[in-house]
């Protein structure tokens, strides 16, 4: 259109007006896909996802896209991988479930249409008008100044001599500058008409209180269809732009609405499955503090009587403590005492193998003490027990020393 060299509006009676034919244009371009222009660009479709045309990624500044999942399209999710598509980046900017964000841009478009922020917002709107109708006023005067000073210019012209070319060329001048002027202010006088605010009657205001209170009645409705409910976020929003901050699980969201208010949203990102079935620092703090003093068994029992749940939702066991020292490397509790031995201390110290130790605490031969069934054996010997133990050794036929033993094993 703007190519055209000569528009004959109204040559010929057409099937539809002029301000119809450049309406269905500008709506055919915004319908646009792939619009070089437009940036934010389809219509309102059948989808789940809310947002769709109306978001903007904040780390390329292009338009996200929607990726429908699941069973016919359940789990929509939103998606920006224009670089990566076109081999500017090894992977996509951000991409993240539709529920986590259509849900929380729904209750920010509730809030602003609440019945109080509406009276708000036409009190504010009253006051607009208020304070254009005493600009209005200050604009009247300046135009009633300028016709005066036309006026005056134009009498002064008529009343001048003739003969006195040189001052009616002044006059005449002055004249002009004064019409000029007049026709100045005019124009702008016009151009603040147009913009000024107008403030609804008291009949629109009742059904614009009344549309507020059933309006989250009809957005929550089941027979509302998602077409539905994305033209009206675009009655109200013009584009959201979203911006995800590395190395944080949040999403910080810039809303900028159509009256040209803007206001910033941050949605927190549920944790991936690493995140959730990982221990707190409290509990591994209070595991390893408890490690000092008591076994795995007990801590287990200790955090269940203080009705902590696992990661997983689950009681303690020992596996579960015993996952946990081993991933954050905490040693188990040092339980044996100075005077005790293991039995391979005992083994060693006898020239015996350890199933010969075992078989002297399974018949009550040395004494031993046990945490419970799946900690070691701890012995303590009295100088009798090792007296007696060296007579067993070296008067027993069957007991072979640990030296030969390993020998034989060697020479297999």
């Amino acid at each position: 259109m703007p190519d055209w060299r000569v528009s004959l509006q109204q040559h010929h009676e057409g099937y539809i007006t002029v301000e119809e034919f450049v309406e269905n244009r500008e709506r055919l371009q915004k319908n646009r896909t792939n619009g070089e222009v437009t940036v934010l660009s389809g219509p309102a479709r059948e989808g789940l996802a809310l947002l769709q045309g109306l978001r903007l990624c904040g780390n390329c500044g292009h338009a996200l896209t929607v990726r429908y999942r699941g069973n016919g399209g359940i789990c929509p999710a939103y998606q920006c991988n224009l670089l990566r598509r076109e081999g500017l980046a090894t992977r996509s900017c951000m991409v993240h479930r539709c529920d986590l964000l259509d849900g929380v841009i729904a209750q920010e478009m509730l809030k602003a249409l609440q019945p109080a922020e509406l009276e708000l917002a036409l009190a504010a709107l009253h006051e607009l008008e208020s304070r254009d109708q005493s600009i209005l006023r200050q604009w009247q005067m300046r135009l009633e100044r300028a016709e005066y000073e036309v006026a005056l210019a134009e009498r002064r012209y008529q009343e001048v001599d003739p003969a006195n070319r040189l001052v009616a060329s002044t006059l005449e001048r002055r004249w002009n500058d004064a019409l000029i002027h007049l026709d100045d202010l005019k124009k702008e006088a016009a151009e603040f008409q147009r913009q000024e605010a107008h403030v609804a009657t008291p009949e629109q205001k009742a059904k614009v209180l009344a549309l507020a209170r059933d309006l989250p009645r009809l957005w929550q409705a089941p027979t509302t269809q998602s077409k539905d409910r994305k033209r009206m976020l675009r009655l109200l929003i013009k584009d959201i732009t979203v911006d995800k901050p590395a190395n944080q699980k949040q999403l910080l969201v810039h809303i900028r609405w159509q009256g040209g208010a803007c206001s910033d949203v941050s949605v927190q990102l549920p944790p991936n499955i690493a995140d959730r079935v990982r221990y707190p620092a409290a509990v591994v703090d209070q595991v390893r503090d408890l490690t000092r003093y008591l076994p795995d068994t007990e801590i287990a029992d200790q955090l269940n009587r203080e009705r902590l749940a696992s990661a997983k939702g689950l009681p303690y066991t020992v596996k579960i403590i015993q996952w946990i020292r081993c991933r954050y490397r905490i040693p188990p509790a040092e339980l044996k005492r100075p005077e005790e031995l293991t039995v391979r201390q005992v083994a060693a110290r006898f020239g015996t193998s350890d199933q010969v130790v075992y078989y002297w605490i399974g018949h009550g031969i040395i004494r031993s003490r046990r945490i419970n069934s799946g900690t070691p054996h701890w012995i303590t010997l009295s100088d009798t027990d090792k007296q007696k133990l060296r007579e067993w050794v070296r008067e027993s036929r069957r007991i072979q020393p640990a030296s030969s033993i390993s020998l034989e094993e060697s020479a297999l």
